[in-house]
């Protein structure tokens, strides 16, 4: 069936175009528009499949960092003068541990609490927390903080928030790429080709248990913490979506 040039014009349209025979330019352009037609139908998307994948990326990181929690109490009839006696002790306390090179100390954990039912004496304490890479080093200060009466209830190597940080990234990094080389995979084994993730989520998971509070008796007759601790594994879950495409012929 012949074309009807008469369709292509478009009253009011700005091509202002009208119902005569067009020129053999014209006829290409028209040419042109009807024969990219097909080219448009046949490059429409086909089906798409999601599939739901789980990664993981795991990365050892030993510990660098040496952790000491130490505190500062007293019990007084008064609430004023046990805060008062712990507020000295943690102003004395601090004033040695910024004097200390290349430790970090932070007062955390504020409490005041009665000791008994009548409320006739009262507990004040507050918690000390230092940090160093260099154990003998803090391990010298905890002793000097010990003299000034100070309770040491934790001890123990650590991984620094930085070099958590840095294997974190590298076990995210892996996740990631574990998925993708999952994704493919699959795509494979459904005869079909992975086209784009179209969604993915990343979490942290797992992690080494926070040490305990240890009493100062137990603290005092044990040894000092090993020089070196034991590696952490640090982990990070990929959840993803990932579409799928029918795969090109003769691929």
């Amino acid at each position: 069936m012949p074309w009807d040039w008469n369709l292509l014009a478009k009253p009011g349209s700005s091509a202002g175009m009208k119902a005569v025979k067009p020129s053999s330019a014209g006829m290409l352009a028209v040419a042109a528009v009807f024969c990219w037609q097909p080219a448009l139908a046949q490059t429409a998307p086909g089906p798409v499949t999601v599939l739901h994948l789980t990664a993981t990326g795991t990365v050892q990181a030993a510990p660098d960092q040496l952790v000491a929690v130490l505190v500062a109490q007293n019990t007084s009839a008064s609430v004023a003068d046990a805060q008062r006696r712990v507020n000295e002790m943690m102003a004395g306390g601090m004033q040695v541990a910024h004097a200390a090179a290349g430790v970090e100390a932070q007062a955390t954990g504020y409490q005041t609490m009665p000791v008994d039912p009548p409320r006739s004496r009262w507990e004040a304490r507050q918690t000390l927390e230092l940090r160093a890479s260099d154990g003998p080093a803090l391990l010298g200060l905890v002793n000097a903080l010990q003299r000034m009466g100070f309770a040491t209830a934790g001890l123990d190597w650590q991984v620094s928030a930085a070099r958590r940080r840095a294997a974190t990234d590298e076990a995210a990094a892996i996740a990631l790429r574990t998925l993708q080389d999952r994704a493919a995979q699959s795509a494979r084994v459904l005869g079909l080709q992975a086209d784009h993730i179209r969604d993915v989520r990343l979490q942290e998971r797992g992690g080494r248990p926070v040490m305990p509070m240890v009493a100062l008796a137990e603290r005092a007759a044990a040894p000092p913490p090993q020089a070196t601790g034991a590696p952490e594994d640090l982990t990070v879950e990929a959840v993803g979506e990932v579409e799928l495409v029918p795969a090109p012929k003769g691929g």
